[in-house]
């Protein structure tokens, strides 16, 4: 459904693909409306769970950082735009729900730039949440690849690119080695 909208996708084939009968599904959800708030509510979960094992295993907050944007780069991927041009136009309860969520992904990204900050890696004067609001915004933005100019870069590149350049951007110099850590270990190696 995420891959290609919820207007594209019907309760048969949903059922189909789950491998069950078009009646133990409509026994489960009602209608396609409970369905998609199901998607946006187990997508989140999925994606809280990824985000504290983030949180636990991480040595410091751009460490943190890099691997939410892992995960956010991951559903992207994933995601068509039209699934939220769809959800907004025909759903909008489950377009409350999605934006509700992604608040809590800005208020929790908001939370590790702070922390990032504490931590020295993270100048001063940056506003927490206004970094966090802005990298949401441009992330979205970039989603939708129709407009980029430069047809030779692929969307993972720009993704990519967006977001080493946001971090820079922020850093001091603790972070700036950290990212660059991360750019030799994740980057630079997967090219050779």
């Amino acid at each position: 459904m995420m891959r290609i909208g919820p207007q594209s996708v019907t309760m048969d084939m949903v059922a189909r693909d789950c491998g069950i009968s078009k009646r133990t599904l409509y026994e489960t959800f009602p209608n396609k409306h409970s369905l998609i708030i199901e998607v946006i509510e187990y997508n989140q979960q999925q994606t809280n769970a990824k985000f504290m094992q983030i949180f636990e295993q991480s040595a410091n907050s751009f460490e943190a950082l890099m691997g939410v944007y892992t995960v956010a780069r991951e559903f992207i991927r994933k995601t068509s735009p039209v699934f939220i041009t769809d959800i907004k136009r025909l759903y909008p309860e489950a377009f409350d729900e999605y934006k509700a969520q992604e608040l809590n992904h800005i208020l929790s990204l908001a939370n590790i730039i702070s922390k990032a900050k504490e931590e020295g890696l993270v100048l001063p004067g940056i506003k927490c949440k206004i970094a966090a609001y802005i990298f949401n915004n441009n992330m979205k933005n970039l989603h939708n690849m129709q407009d980029f100019p430069f047809p030779e870069y692929s969307a993972a590149e720009v993704f990519d690119g967006a977001f080493l350049n946001f971090m820079r951007g922020m850093a001091t110099t603790k972070g700036q080695e950290i990212i660059e850590d991360y750019v030799v270990k994740h980057f630079i190696n997967k090219e050779n």
